[in-house]
């Protein structure tokens, strides 16, 4: 499965937007067009995610006041938050 991401999630939320404006264009190609319920799904789904985001970055602030660099770090992968990079270990 690939990586997601917020900076794909906001690649996919625009090019979403995109083949809505194609719907209108006669050029565009049915593959390039989207219909405004699987729109809307997406868009739906879209938001899932970033709350998703934002409960990791909570809980991340508040353990984060609570451990060590390396015990987060071993925190995080054992309550599968699992943020290899967002952790910065102090030196």
């Amino acid at each position: 499965m690939k990586q997601i991401n917020l900076d794909s999630l906001n690649l996919q939320l625009f090019e979403t937007i995109e083949m809505l404006k194609n719907n209108n264009c006669k050029e565009a190609s049915d593959n390039e067009k989207i219909d405004v319920s699987t729109a809307r799904t997406i868009a739906e789904l879209g938001k899932v995610i970033v709350e998703s985001y934002k409960v990791k970055a909570s809980i991340l602030k508040l353990v984060n006041k609570s451990f060590e660099p390396t015990e987060l770090k071993q925190f995080s992968i054992e309550s599968g938050i699992n943020v290899k990079n967002e952790i910065k270990e102090n030196n």
